[in-house]
């Protein structure tokens, strides 16, 4: 179990407690915590998060090697048993990447989008 994080990804306080998320919602928090993270903004642990700067966002990465950066994260979520399908676009108009997939988890089918979860 995780603690709840409201649509700011800020922990939310409700009657003075902090309310946990289970279940498939906590596997879509998770997933939406990995893959915003950006690897080495966490002092505690250099290594969490994708490597955006080191990877993903370099001139000579091809789009083959992000979908396997994102492929490898996802896939590692605990919870997450299988990807059913996965899609990477990008968007020339707001040079924005959007990631979806769907996978089937432990507590149910995941339908993800990462513009939505930001």
């Amino acid at each position: 179990m995780n603690i709840f994080l409201n649509s700011d990804n800020d922990i939310q306080i409700v009657d003075g407690g902090l309310p946990l998320v289970t279940g498939l919602d906590e596997i879509r928090q998770m997933a939406s915590c990995r893959l915003q993270a950006f690897e080495g903004d966490w002092f505690l642990n250099l290594d969490l998060g994708m490597p955006y700067f080191q990877e993903i966002l370099k001139k000579v990465t091809t789009a083959s090697q992000i979908e396997a950066i994102f492929l490898q994260e996802i896939g590692s979520i605990p919870g997450i048993l299988d990807i059913d399908e996965f899609n990477l676009e990008f968007i020339d108009a707001t040079r924005t990447l959007n990631v979806t997939f769907r996978a089937t988890t432990t507590a149910g089918i995941l339908n993800f989008n990462l513009l939505e979860a930001a």
